[in-house]
């Protein structure tokens, strides 16, 4: 292994992605390198002898025209087959230039290849693992490699062979131990990535480098040492809150802008927490007033260790925003330094002993063996262990289930690495700051748990305030998955399977006597009724369903049926639903009784079957959570709830879920919030309407709060339009084609005319998803980034590339209304595809009206029609981001204008905001109009 290696980095373009069908090269790329230096290129483009699909020429810039005089595969085939002989090909998402490559080569009568092949996604998901996108163009830009073709195979390759030597670099700085486990892991990568890990591990051995001082290794692991946690010192006493604007100014120096707006809220915050009056408060801050700093700079004079503020905030991507954005640009401007922690649950964090026994663990996928090394180079950076920082787009695999943190079966102290714990570790974070952090949906499920993880709340701000609400009733709810139920059966197991937890725990009664074999025999039993009475029921409802159903036509592939007991209850179901509750309540009581018994003996358990121990019990936790919910919608009734059932036409059994929520919130967070905390400080940019916050205050239960509206400090005069097509039909007398037709054509409309990048927000996926694929088919969308939500990755990464982009389409629904931060040129136009009012076909928007109707209240006045203002609202909010901001909202439904609730919405909206109907004919000319010639008014 000490001959030096020969790397072909190599990129190809294509007509398509099959050989086999007819598919052809249409440019080849490959730089060639030699001990870390780049020593050849090659490059060359290739006539296909066949045409050339628009989407290709658009994305490559390669027509028929431009490749007309090109060389054909069969003149280049045997230079390439030469220049690539015993070397190690290099591409990235390798396996598709290497197929389509080696089948060329054959059909041109050349052997196929046989050359090692490492790929760069792989090794880049590796060691960079809090990426949140690997494409080439966005890890190029991370390294700042200059990149002046993509999607051009000369250009490709020659970024790709620089990429590939940063990751090499990034290689060699992580520990030997590190890259010694890696390469265990390395051989289920694609082709030979694993030779490249041995190779390297190799090179390490000869020339071995001194270990970093910021990393330890304990038990053959190396992690980061963490930083350790001071005491804050009480700087209130010294250091007073400049009342004055003068004493402001000075404070702030240059290192913030003093704002009117600002300094005003500032002000009545700072007043609100040191006058001791009784009540909570909402301000209202508008887009511009800078809310967050707004409420930060008083708080830093208020927040103590002794008694904390605890901040709470819509999303876990906002809290990150707060702790290391504004907490930092806040302890640049203050004199002394506010220590702020995140709270989050524990399953947010990895669990170093889990990981550990994991990595001893037989791999069964690809991916697996990724998410193993991905893990062994984050513990060398991360100080928190947070599994956020990975930016992963889901966490839905296995894996994480077994490495997340669950807390404690026995003391945390013999776990092995206690002291290193980062859950531990977050925790003392907390104990020691006089800001802690955390997000709606924490705050929450904490109101509801026995024991708190929050300290006892004097000072509370609720930032986002206007989505506590619906997080509160997201809470509150709880899902019975027939498919959930039936995975837990099957890990439960049967004795006779030696990999599930009935198999592996019956192995260990032979070894502790303590242990009661008729439990593990008992529960068999029970398992196998479970199933079939439990299949039978779940048959009995699905019946149910469709005899609901009969006479509706459903066209969605979802059906939804509301569930009421006292109406739809039949003496048959009654008996079901307690054989299959029995059955449950005695597998649970029967697994908890084998781990007591297996804890009593955990001196004579070894590691490994501690660990078994906790997760089974953690399986039986599951199952229990499962049971509650069950009992609770077939044993019990309360006025403040909706059960429905849900399932796919195409396959009802797997699909079937009953969900349960609570139809109105507002008593569940007075009684368990509201009535405990003395100081709570709502704010967000949407909290009232029309002057009001009677709507804001009966969703959360709240009488006689304090009030602040802070306008905004933008002049919507000059810098925005809402515009509504003059042409529009009514949106209820189009059918579904007719209506993405609509939309479709409008978009066209808008981007033939403009360069500029544009947000289509939806009310539904599947208008959404409709749109998507019909705007793929337009030539005018060629060439231009078109992003969708549920197609093109996570909302950060979306919303990355998107920024990125220069004429860009985004079709956003739901948390793409709001939240998005896009200033500038990064978004100028938003279409508003119709109204955004809730569908009333939803079971829970159903049953909340009809609780509405029985307390006297008109449901469209006090719930639909403010909901749908504020979403407006916040959609205009993404527009306008900053003094030189201008953007255009253009709403594709006429009802703003003709009904008399259209015309409620807009008395909401900026008063000097100009409104007007436009013939779709003009839109794109007064656009271009409006952005480009009038921006010199601006400046």
């Amino acid at each position: 292994m000490n001959h030096k290696d020969t790397y072909a980095v190599v990129d190809i373009e294509t007509t398509g992605g099959n050989v086999a069908s007819g598919d052809r090269m249409i440019q080849f790329g490959c730089v060639l390198i030699e001990d870390d230096k780049i020593v050849h290129r090659f490059a060359t483009t290739i006539n296909p002898l066949t045409s050339i699909p628009k989407q290709i020429e658009h994305l490559t810039g390669l027509s028929n025209k431009s490749v007309a005089l090109a060389p054909y595969f069969e003149d280049v085939a045997a230079t390439i087959y030469n220049l690539l002989e015993d070397c190690i090909i290099v591409a990235h998402n390798i396996q598709f230039d290497y197929i389509f490559l080696s089948g060329e080569l054959q059909r041109c009568g050349m052997p196929a290849l046989k050359n090692k092949g490492i790929d760069t996604v792989e090794l880049a998901q590796i060691l960079l693992p809090t990426e949140s996108s690997y494409r080439l163009n966005d890890l190029v830009s991370k390294f700042n490699i200059e990149h002046t073709n993509p999607h051009q195979a000369d250009s490709d390759a020659a970024v790709t062979a620089e990429l590939f030597l940063e990751l090499k670099n990034r290689l060699k700085e992580l520990p030997l131990v590190t890259v010694e486990k890696m390469v265990e892991i390395s051989e289920h990568l694609t082709m030979e990535t694993s030779y490249f890990f041995g190779k390297f591990l190799a090179e390490m051995k000869q020339e071995r480098l001194p270990l970093s001082e910021s990393i330890m290794i304990k038990n053959g692991l190396a992690i980061k040492i963490k930083e350790p946690i001071f005491e804050q010192k009480a700087y209130r006493e010294e250091v007073s809150y400049p009342t004055t604007v003068a004493k402001k100014e000075q404070l702030f120096q240059t290192k913030l802008t003093t704002r009117n707006q600002q300094i005003k809220m500032m002000d009545a915050v700072f007043d609100y927490f040191t006058t001791n009056e009784k009540g909570h408060f909402a301000i209202e801050a508008a887009t511009g007033v800078g809310k967050t700093l707004g409420y930060l700079v008083p708080l830093a004079y208020i927040a103590t260790v002794e008694e904390p503020v605890v901040i709470s905030t819509y999303t876990t991507l906002l809290q990150k925003q707060l702790l290391e954005k504004d907490m930092v640009q806040l302890n640049t401007i203050l004199p002394f330094t506010v220590q702020a922690a995140i709270l989050k649950s524990k399953n947010h964090y990895i669990h170093l002993t889990k990981f550990q026994e994991v990595l001893r663990d037989p791999i069964e996928q690809k991916v697996e063996a990724i998410y193993k090394m991905k893990l062994l180079t984050w513990l060398t950076e991360t100080e928190t262990g947070d599994l956020d920082e990975l930016n992963l787009t889901n966490y839905n695999h296995v894996f994480w289930s077994k490495i997340r943190h669950r807390g404690w079966l026995t003391k945390p102290e013999e776990d092995l690495w206690h002291n290193e714990d980062f859950y531990l570790h977050a925790q003392q974070k907390v104990n020691h700051a006089s800001v802690i952090i955390t997000n709606h949906s924490f705050l929450c499920h904490d109101l509801n748990r026995k024991e708190k993880e929050l300290p006892t709340m004097s000072k509370l701000i609720i930032d986002e305030a206007q989505h506590l609400p619906d997080v509160a009733t997201e809470a509150s709810s709880e899902t019975f998955g027939y498919y959930s139920m039936q995975q837990l059966i099957k890990t439960i197991g049967r004795t006779s399977d030696e990999k599930s937890f009935l198999g592996r725990l019956s192995q260990l009664t032979q070894q502790l006597p303590e242990m009661d074999r008729s439990h593990i025999e008992n529960m068999e039993l029970n398992i196998l009724s479970l199933e079939d009475e439990l299949s039978d029921f779940v048959h009995q409802l699905l019946m149910y369903c469709k005899n609901t159903t009969a006479n509706k036509l459903y066209e969605q592939e979802q059906i939804d049926i509301q569930f009421n007991r006292e109406t739809s209850w039949n003496l048959a179901l009654k008996k079901a639903s307690k054989n299959v509750l029995t059955l449950m309540n005695e597998i649970n009581y029967l697994g908890l009784e084998l781990v007591n018994h297996g804890l009593n003996e955990k001196h004579q358990l070894t590691q490994r079957e501690r660990y078994l121990l906790e997760d089974f019990f953690d399986v039986l936790t599951k199952f229990e959570t499962q049971k509650d919910i069950f009992y609770a919608v077939f044993q019990k009734n309360e006025d403040n709830e909706v059960t429905w059932f849900s399932y796919k036409e195409k396959s009802p059994k797997n699909t079937f879920t009953i969900k349960r929520s609570k139809v109105d919130s507002s008593k569940f967070l007075k009684e368990k919030l509201l009535d405990h905390t003395p100081f709570i400080l709502y704010t967000g940019a949407t909290l009232e309407i029309s002057g009001s916050f009677s709507y804001f205050e009966a969703q959360l239960g709240e009488s006689q709060l304090r009030e602040l509206v802070i306008d905004s400090p933008y002049d919507y005069k000059k810098q925005a339009r809402l515009w509504i097509p003059k042409e529009l039909k009514p949106i209820k007398a189009l059918s579904k084609k007719d209506y993405v037709q609509m939309i479709v054509e409008q978009v066209e409309n808008i981007i033939e005319h403009s360069n500029e990048n544009t947000m289509v927000l939806f009310n539904s996926y599947e208008m959404l998803q409709e749109v998507y694929f019909s705007l793929q088919q337009k030539s005018s969308v060629s060439g231009r980034e078109l992003l969708a939500q549920g197609f093109s990755g996570s909302r950060e990464r979306m919303l990355k590339r998107f920024f990125r982009s220069t004429g860009g389409i985004l079709l956003g629904a739901d948390s793409f209304w709001e939240g998005v931060d896009l200033p500038g040129k990064s978004l100028s136009v938003i279409v508003i595809t119709r109204l955004p009012f809730e569908s009333p076909d939803r079971p829970f928007v159903k049953a909340k009206h009809r609780y509405l109707e029985q307390k006297q209240l008109n449901p469209f006045t006090v719930d639909s029609l403010p909901k749908a203002t504020l979403r407006l609202k916040q959609g205009l909010g993404r527009l306008i981001r900053s003094e030189n901001d201008k953007g255009i909202m253009i709403v594709l439904d006429n009802r703003l204008i003709q009904t008399s609730y259209g015309k409620q919405i807009l008395a909401a909206l900026p008063k000097e905001l100009p409104i007007e109907e436009i013939p779709t004919k003009k839109i794109g000319e007064k656009l271009s109009h409006f952005l480009t010639i009038e921006e010199k008014e601006m400046n």
